[in-house]
């Protein structure tokens, strides 16, 4: 769009200024007049704050601290749900003489809900909050703020003695619950304990290693033993032949013997030529051919009858029999260490078992105690809390800057509504006017008409409007006419504001 076109619309906007003059001047008189009707009657509200410092210093929070977390409060949010309880609103009432004894249940939600919708909560900083407190009447305004602050405080100091108090109360009940789970956990261990007698993992132990080298010390000696045992048989193989050699040469010697004596009783009677002993001669004489011939194969010396008992052989025989029963012995000695071993793994799973329940019940048994012990101390600090709540040094709550009483109301006010008045009564009929020429179908401008046509054809002339001699004469009185309505409003106006001021209306 070119400079032009807005020189044409700005003409014709005048245009249509002159032409609806009487409604401009019109709407002007309404407008102003309604928006000063309506601050005169605009409800004034005085506002009144205080500004509170939360000193949040939870009682149970250090008490407690390792042991259990605390949860973070919001200070303005906690004393906005606090403030907006029944209970401190109620307070807040009976103090103000809002509510007595006498007055209904219904009438007193009303006055509650008023109060509540009044009060406002906003957060400053942290741990920093204002509360603010909106009434017609500034009196009024104050002096419930000023409850409001009063009752919020004694509140909060008095939760805080109680919540001092419920600390001391549950760290004692924990105190007197650890103290009995103490006792439970120390007679456990005294049980355990005695009924405890097969020893310790170390001693169980040290047992079986001892088995273990008696059994290793046993094998050795019963292999000791049985080689000691297969020496002896086969010593005692060897002279159990010899025996039977000298057996058998001593039953020939017998025969001998007994030929002899034959021979001796034949000579008596007989000459050595008889047949009878010529033949006994001939067997003793085979039969110590056949001792020579035994005796030099199997190398015995030849000597009498009185030396046919062997000692070697009897020594051998005791030998061997001394080594079966250390053999046997050893035997026996060898399974019973067999199963004392046995009885001894048994024990070490037993005692394995058992000794991690001691374990168990060791760790409980401390834990419990140094809880205990801890416990103990936060309770003395919780008790030193306390008196100091009840002496009233643990105020949570600190008035940082109290309320002011409101001397002038917060909000739209009258000074407000006599300046709005005539300047939107103003500018709404000039906003009307630039609408009305704006959204107006007819052309008004040439440029705009030669913009909707093509490049080849042009506008040949525009025809302005003419202003004849008596259409200036009656603009001129028209112009005059509504100069003195304006006047006249404007004196009017000011005679309403200057009244209103005055506390005349």
């Amino acid at each position: 769009m070119s400079a032009n076109y807005y020189r044409d619309l700005i003409e014709a906007g005048l245009r249509e200024l002159i032409n609806l003059k009487a409604w401009v001047v019109g709407l002007f008189v309404v407008i102003s007049f309604v928006i000063l009707t309506l601050g005169l009657f605009w409800p004034k509200s005085y506002e009144t704050s205080a500004l509170l410092h939360a000193d949040v210093s939870n009682i149970i929070a250090p008490l407690l601290r390792g042991r259990a977390e605390v949860t973070d409060i919001n200070q303005s949010q906690h004393a906005k749900e606090s403030i907006y309880t029944r209970r401190l609103l109620l307070k807040v009432a009976e103090r103000a003489n809002l509510i007595n004894e006498d007055t209904p249940v219904d009438r007193q939600e009303g006055i509650i809900n008023g109060l509540r919708s009044g009060i406002q909560v906003k957060n400053e900083a942290k741990n920093y909050f204002r509360l603010t407190y909106k009434h017609p009447k500034p009196g009024v305004s104050y002096e419930t703020l000023n409850h409001v602050v009063n009752v919020f405080i004694e509140d909060a100091s008095l939760r805080k003695r109680e919540e001092s108090y419920n600390a001391f109360t549950f760290i004692d009940a924990q105190v007197k619950s650890y103290k009995e789970q103490l006792e439970a956990a120390e007679q456990r261990l005294k049980e355990f304990q005695a009924g405890n007698l097969d020893g310790t993992e170390s001693g169980v132990a040290s047992r079986i290693s001892q088995l273990r080298t008696d059994i290793e010390e046993q094998k050795l000696d019963m292999e000791e033993t049985e080689a000691r045992r297969r020496s002896v048989e086969q010593q005692l193989q060897s002279e159990s032949k010899y025996q039977a050699t000298r057996g058998k040469v001593d039953e020939i010697r017998d025969r001998m013997s007994t030929l002899q004596a034959q021979l001796d009783a034949l000579r008596l009677n007989y000459k050595d030529t008889y047949p009878d002993i010529v033949s006994i001669k001939d067997q003793i004489a085979g039969l110590e051919l056949e001792i020579s011939i035994i005796q030099e194969r199997e190398g015995i010396v030849q000597g009498g009858r009185e030396q046919a008992e062997n000692p070697l052989y009897e020594e051998l025989r005791k030998q061997l029999s001394t080594t079966d029963v250390d053999l046997r012995t050893q035997r026996r000695r060898l399974q019973s260490l067999n199963r004392l071993l046995e009885e001894e793994y048994d024990r070490a799973g037993r005692v394995a078992a058992k000794q991690a329940e001691l374990t168990d019940l060791t760790r409980d048994y401390d834990v419990t105690r140094q809880v205990y012990e801890e416990m103990l101390e936060r309770k003395e600090s919780a008790r030193l809390s306390m008196t100091l709540d009840v002496e009233g040094q643990g105020v949570t709550y600190k008035l940082q800057e109290p309320a002011v009483f409101p001397l002038v109301p917060s909000g739209l006010r009258f000074l407000h509504f006599v300046i709005a008045g005539p300047i939107i009564g103003l500018l709404l009929p000039l906003g009307l006017v630039v609408a009305y020429v704006m959204l107006d179908p007819r052309i008004r401008s040439a440029s705009l008409l030669m913009s909707q046509f093509k490049s080849d054809i042009e506008v040949l002339g525009v025809i302005p409007h003419i202003n004849t001699p008596f259409a200036k004469r009656v603009l001129k009185g028209d112009v005059v006419f509504l100069g003195a309505i304006c006047f006249l409003t404007i004196l009017v106006y000011s005679g309403v504001v200057f009244a209103r001021l005055m506390g005349a209306l």
